[in-house]
């Protein structure tokens, strides 16, 4: 990885951010970004502190993968990467969870699109001895997404509900994420009232923050008041 690279488009993909820093236990700093409205802000000591508290909650708790702190009205969040590697974002409070995911993503992908540039030219393939058999595939039914949340539709109201609701939780990247849950759901339910709550892990799936996943699902209360 890149790691001036990787915090480069991701400290500047999102005006909210003030500051970034990629940091393991064993080698303290990778890289940073920080920015001078922060003032004295000792990454080192943060890192080594969250870190530090990560680890003694692990004896305890499974899956340690974010952590959230105040500074100076400035939210730290620490999210762990692959290799054990930690990221902390010092930004805005109101920069929700969804955004921070979606250009986390962002990013990574950039990254995994450089590594994947050949430097050198593959080598031939060896000469096959048998042939080999096409993977199998799981066929995807097509869905009319248009036609199930047009208006008047029968589950339009709810549909447009849901992704709205997600909308508040993940924000611009709602609706083509909103598009591939219903395509899932589809494979599997008949589309009707009574398959609707099959869809809500679904979309809880995508909603990375429990505050959120509360908010979200206080959002969509009224659609089943029988429950």
């Amino acid at each position: 990885m890149n790691h001036e690279s990787f915090l480069l488009d991701l400290v500047t993909s999102l005006p909210e951010i003030n500051g970034a820093f990629l940091f393991t236990p064993q080698a303290g700093i990778l890289s940073q970004h920080i920015d001078d409205s922060i003032g004295n802000f000792d990454s080192l000591a943060i890192g080594k502190k969250m870190t530090g508290i990560a680890g003694k909650a692990s004896d305890h708790f499974n899956d340690i993968t974010h952590l959230q702190a105040t500074f100076d009205n400035i939210i730290l969040s620490g999210r762990l990467l692959p290799e054990k590697k930690w990221l902390f974002l010092l930004h805005k409070p109101e920069l929700s969870s969804g955004m921070i995911r979606m250009a986390l993503q962002l990013a990574l992908n950039n990254i995994v699109k450089e590594s994947d540039t050949p430097s050198t030219p593959p080598e031939p393939a060896a000469e096959k001895t048998a042939a080999i058999e096409p993977p199998v595939t799981k066929e995807i039914i097509p869905v009319d997404i248009d036609s199930l949340m047009a208006p008047g539709a029968p589950l339009a109201k709810h549909l447009n509900t849901l992704q709205d609701a997600l909308a508040n939780c993940i924000g611009p990247a709602a609706m083509p994420v909103f598009q591939d849950v219903l395509t899932e759901w589809c494979q599997e339910n008949t589309p009707a009232l009574d398959t609707l709550k099959h869809l809500i892990p679904l979309l809880h799936n995508e909603i990375d923050d429990s505050e959120d996943i509360n908010i979200f699902n206080n959002n969509i209360k009224d659609l089943f008041p029988q429950e």
